[in-house]
Formats: C-alpha cells, sequence, structure tokens
C-alpha cells in the first residue's frame, strides 16, 4: 500500500488523505498491489492525463512476467487503476 500511496503522491504531488486513513491492506491481497504497482510504472501518456492500464497492457504483462491472474485479480486491477486515474484527474 505504502508504494501505492508514493506513487500517488509523485502523480499529484501530494497524498490522498482519504488512502492515508484506509484500513490496512488484507495480506491475501497485497500480491495484487504489488501486480498493479507494476504496471502503473510502465503506463503510457497522453498529452494532459496518464493513460488508463488496458486489457491489452494487462495480457501483454501476463505474457512477458509469467502471472496468471484470475479473472477476479483482473477485475481488482481495473477497479485500483479507475481509482487511481481519478485521484490523478483532482490535481
Amino acid at each position: 500500500m505504502r508504494a501505492h500511496l508514493e506513487q500517488v503522491e509523485r502523480a499529484t504531488g501530494k497524498p490522498p488523505p482519504e488512502l492515508l486513513d484506509a484500513p490496512p491492506l488484507p495480506d491475501a491481497l497485497a500480491h495484487v498491489w504489488g501486480w498493479f504497482a507494476e504496471m502503473s510504472n510502465a503506463r503510457g501518456a497522453g498529452a494532459f492525463t496518464l493513460n488508463p492500464i488496458s486489457f491489452p497492457d494487462i495480457e501483454a504483462w501476463v505474457r512477458l512476467s509469467g502471472y496468471r491472474p484470475t479473472p477476479f485479480e483482473v477485475q481488482m486491477l481495473r477497479r485500483l487503476d479507475e481509482a487511481f486515474l481519478v485521484e490523478v484527474s483532482k490535481k
């Protein structure tokens, strides 16, 4: 979680307070946060915003990393990305 908060802080210039007060991340989901951070660090950007992590991006990451996320984990990655992009757009 800390890596994600630091990434949000780098993107926005400030840590998101609503995430700082969030409950601790369950250990069973920590790997998804790690995957998200890895993919997010490799995302592209448009002229004025970051691009969302697309299904082709996820597919390429799966092929290159060797990880095999379940459909539920892919859905979680997409939702994390949506939340991240909302925070970045508030900048």
